[in-house]
């Protein structure tokens, strides 16, 4: 059984949900640090050009963005609590639905309170990874994105009221991942919200709760572990020169584009095959949701 190997920055939300994930599942792995800012040319070497986070590594797979985390995560170690539980797929495709559009107010939010603050390299990065956000603008409707967080979040606060101990009840899933992942960020970037939501009765117990499972046991790695990971589990593709090239690539972010051969199209998943320099290939796992296979 692979180690997991976690490429990611810990100031990301997004991969503060990965390594919760590996915390409910109770697992040992290898934490590799990517920059915060493009470029990243250790992490896109492997993955082909993908330069998000976080990624994560089984072997010669890597799995983009956590739905395909979580899925991976399940497959691999079913023996660990699932993360999917026993909702349907329909549900809790719905629960990452609304994170996503909780995190939108967030991340306005927070960029109005803190890009002041940035350099210019990171500033400029941060306006490539969202082309959609005008960052002067947002600083004139601070208080609108503030109050959009502390409604969602009551409303989040209300799903609690009947004394569930999580989202679907007695057992953590994706879906309190995904709101974690949006908690997390509010306590930890900004403060201001996070006080005045000091009323809401039902989020601090859920809140502990996950925070006491924890985050696994986080081995410090390097790229030199995850190539030899790769080269250890180095994929043999039949007749790669008849699959068709492609590219893959997030719809509304800058987080690079993966250039490979298309190995399969499945319901919920595309997976591409990256060459490299040794002649092996690595697969590269995207969800179908959120990402744009274009052929070429």
């Amino acid at each position: 059984m692979q180690t997991p190997i976690l490429h990611h920055y810990d100031a990301s939300p997004f991969s503060q949900k990965a390594q919760k994930m590996l915390g409910i599942k109770g697992l040992t792995w290898q934490s590799v640090e990517m920059p915060m800012t493009a470029p990243k040319p250790e992490l896109e070497a492997l993955t082909g050009g993908y330069r998000g986070t976080p990624v994560l590594q089984l072997g010669a797979d890597f799995y983009v963005d956590n739905v395909a985390i979580a899925e991976a995560l399940d497959e691999y170690f079913a023996a660990a609590p699932s993360l999917l539980g026993a909702t349907t797929t329909l549900i809790q495709d719905a629960f990452g639905f609304w994170s996503d559009a909780f995190f939108e107010p967030i991340l306005r939010a927070a960029m109005a309170t803190h890009s002041a603050e940035w350099d210019e390299t990171f500033y400029r990065d941060r306006e490539k990874v969202f082309p959609h956000l005008d960052f002067a603008q947002l600083r004139l409707t601070r208080e609108k994105w503030n109050q959009q967080i502390i409604h969602q979040a009551g409303e989040f606060n209300e799903q609690l009221a009947d004394g569930r101990h999580f989202v679907f009840g007695d057992e953590p899933s994706l879906a309190d991942v995904h709101a974690w992942g949006m908690m997390w960020f509010i306590r930890n970037g900004l403060p201001e919200v996070s006080s005045r939501l000091e009323g809401a009765r039902f989020l601090p117990d859920w809140e502990r709760r996950l925070n006491d499972i924890g985050m696994g046991e986080r081995v410090t790695a390097d790229y030199n572990a995850a190539s030899a990971a790769v080269h250890k589990e180095a994929v043999t593709i039949d007749a790669i020169d008849s699959l068709r090239m492609v590219s893959v690539s997030a719809i509304g972010a800058d987080r690079g584009t993966v250039t490979g051969r298309l190995v399969c199209e499945l319901d919920r998943q595309t997976i591409i095959a990256v060459e490299h320099p040794t002649g092996s290939y690595t697969q590269v796992h995207f969800p179908v949701r959120g990402y744009e296979l274009k052929m070429m």
